[in-house]
C-alpha cells in the first residue's frame, strides 16, 4: 500500500502530463523541428562554454583548497591513488586555457557546428570520466566533503547546461556517480544505504529538474515558432491579395524599388508590363460579382503561368481589374514574348463575355514600359499606362510600347 503510494508521487512528481506538455494542442511541423533541432544545438553549444567555465572553476579551486589552505598532509588511503592531483588537475587546467586560446579561431567553431549529438554525448562521457577520476581520488585522500561539494557544483552545473538534451546530460552524469561509488565500495568501504540514497536523492531531483527546464525549453521554442508563424502569415496578408492569392500593389512596389536600386548593377533595366482586363464592368454587369472575382482568379493564374520562373519576376494585382507584371533583366523583346505569352494564355481560357464588344470571351490589353536611366516609379507606371491607353484606343485585346521618357 505504501510502496503503490510513493510509485503514484514518483509518477505525479515526473511525468511530463504535470508539466501540460501533452494538454497543448500543438502540430509540430517540419518547420517547428528545424527550429527546435536548431535552438538545441546552439544551447549545447553555449553549454560547452558554460562547462568550461565550470572546470577552470573547479580546478582552481581543487588547487587553492591543496596549496593555499596548506592541506597537502592528506595522504593516499590506497596505492591505487598514487598520480598527484595537483598534477592531473594542472594538466587539465592547462588544457582548458588551451582550448579558450584555440577558440578565438573560426574552425573550432565550424567543427563543433558539424559535430552530431551522440558524437558530443561521448565527449560530455569522457569529461564525466575525469572528473569520476578527480573525485576518487579526492575520497581516496579521506576529503570526503570537499569531494561531496565537488559532486553536487559538477551535477547541478551540468544540470544547467545540459538539460536540453538527456543523452548528453546523462553521459556527464553517470559517470561521475556510478564510478567513484563502485571504486569505493570494491575498495575500501562496504556498502552504506543512507549514501546511496542520498545518491538516488541527489539524482531523482536532477531528473525532475531536467524535465522542468526541458518544459520550458520547449515552450520558449513553441512560441517562437508560433511567433515566426503569426509573423509570416501577417507578412502574407499584408503583401498578397486576398482575392487572387497573388502579390498585391505594396509587393510590387517593395519589388519595383528594389529593382530600380539594382538596375545599375544589371545588364538591363526592368520592365513592367501593366495590364487591364477588357470590359470588365460590363461582364460584372452580365455575369455578377461572384463570377467576375471567379474570373480574375483565373485570369490571375494565367498571368502566373505565362511569366517567366524567375527570381525577379513578379505577378502583381494593380487594383481592380488592373494587373501588372514585372521583369527583371530582360530585353524589350523578351518582354514582348512574355506579352505574347500572356495574351495567348488569356485568349486560351475563352472565359465567355456576351457583353465584349471586340470578342466573344475575355481578353486583356496591355501597356510596356521599361525603366530608364534616372527615372522614377511614378514615371515609368505613367509611360505604362499610356501605352496601355494606347491598347485599349487602337481595339484592345493587344498590347503596345511605351514611348522614352521625356
Amino acid at each position: 500500500m505504501y510502496f503503490g503510494k510513493i510509485r503514484k508521487f514518483l509518477e505525479i512528481a515526473i511525468d511530463d502530463y504535470v508539466l501540460n506538455l501533452s494538454h497543448v494542442l500543438f502540430k509540430e511541423t517540419d518547420e517547428y523541428q528545424t527550429l527546435k533541432n536548431a535552438a538545441t544545438r546552439s544551447a549545447l553549444t553555449s553549454s560547452i562554454r558554460w562547462l568550461w567555465l565550470v572546470g577552470v572553476s573547479c580546478s582552481s579551486f581543487i588547487l587553492i583548497q591543496r596549496q593555499v589552505l596548506n592541506l597537502e598532509h592528506f595522504q593516499p588511503s590506497s596505492d591505487l591513488f598514487g598520480v598527484s592531483i595537483d598534477y592531473t588537475v594542472g594538466l587539465f587546467l592547462g588544457f582548458l586555457i588551451a582550448c579558450a586560446l584555440a577558440s578565438r579561431f573560426s574552425w573550432p567553431h565550424q567543427m563543433l557546428a558539424k559535430l552530431h549529438i551522440k558524437t558530443l554525448a561521448f565527449g560530455f562521457f569522457l569529461l564525466g570520466c575525469y572528473w569520476a577520476m578527480i573525485l576518487t581520488m579526492i575520497e581516496g585522500n579521506e576529503q570526503i566533503l570537499f569531494g561531496m561539494s565537488l559532486f553536487l557544483m559538477l551535477i547541478f552545473s551540468s544540470l544547467a547546461g545540459l538539460y536540453v538534451s538527456t543523452l548528453c546530460l546523462y553521459s556527464f552524469i553517470v559517470p561521475i556517480t556510478v564510478l567513484p561509488l563502485l571504486i569505493k565500495y570494491l575498495f575500501f568501504e562496504p556498502f552504506q544505504f543512507f549514501v546511496m540514497m542520498g545518491v538516488v536523492m541527489t539524482l531523482f531531483l536532477v531528473e525532475t529538474g531536467r524535465r522542468m527546464l526541458k518544459h520550458w525549453f520547449i515552450q520558449a521554442i513553441r512560441q517562437e515558432y508560433t511567433n515566426q508563424t503569426y509573423a509570416a502569415a501577417l507578412d502574407q496578408i499584408a503583401h498578397s491579395d486576398p482575392l487572387t492569392q497573388i502579390p498585391n500593389r505594396r509587393q510590387f512596389d517593395d519589388r519595383i524599388n528594389k529593382l530600380i536600386a539594382l538596375a545599375p548593377l544589371a545588364n538591363t533595366p526592368p520592365t513592367v508590363i501593366l495590364i487591364d482586363v477588357d470590359y470588365f464592368k460590363k461582364y460584372n454587369d452580365r455575369y455578377g460579382h461572384l463570377v467576375g472575382d471567379e474570373c480574375l482568379i483565373r485570369v490571375a493564374q494565367a498571368l502566373t503561368h505565362a511569366v517567366r520562373n524567375a527570381s525577379g519576376d513578379l505577378v502583381a494585382r494593380y487594383g481592380g481589374e488592373e494587373f501588372v507584371v514585372v521583369l527583371s533583366d530582360v530585353t524589350l523583346g523578351v518582354a514582348q514574348d512574355v506579352a505574347v505569352r500572356i495574351q495567348n494564355e488569356i485568349n486560351r481560357l475563352a472565359i465567355p463575355h456576351a457583353d465584349s464588344d471586340i470578342a466573344d470571351h475575355v481578353t486583356i490589353s496591355q501597356g510596356i514600359a521599361q525603366w530608364e536611366k534616372d527615372e522614377s516609379v511614378e514615371s515609368l507606371l505613367t509611360r505604362a499606362d499610356k501605352a496601355l491607353y494606347l491598347s485599349k484606343e487602337q481595339g484592345r485585346n493587344r498590347f503596345n510600347l511605351a514611348e522614352p521618357a521625356p
